[in-house]
């Protein structure tokens, strides 16, 4: 990684969601919904990826409320990526400030 990417305000559903990419957590809009109570969280996943997060997803099948099979994107950092942006002091610093203004996502 030749530059840090650029990080988000704490107090964002962004913040949020780098934070449990960072922490190692994979994501799925379906859960965000519950999380952060918004239903654009691939929005945000879209946003992180231009402000230069390596974010990679897949492709999950699931059954539904409904009972129906449907097809989810769940999102994650692979562990050479996470490796390398936690050599960078920014990236810790950036976790313990998130963990500190933001007790209940730790």
């Amino acid at each position: 990684m030749k530059y840090l990417p650029v990080f988000p305000s704490l107090d964002t559903h962004k913040a949020y969601i780098l934070f449990r990419l960072l922490r190692g957590n994979r994501v799925k809009n379906k859960e965000m919904w519950a999380c952060i109570d918004t239903s654009y969280s691939a929005s945000r996943i879209s946003e992180l990826r231009s402000d230069g997060w390596e974010i990679d997803d897949t492709y999950m099948s699931e059954t539904s409320q409904q009972k129906k099979r449907v097809r989810v994107k769940q999102y994650f950092m692979t562990t050479t990526v996470l490796n390398e942006l936690y050599q960078h002091e920014e990236v810790r610093d950036f976790i313990d400030r998130y963990e500190r203004v933001n007790k209940k996502a730790s």
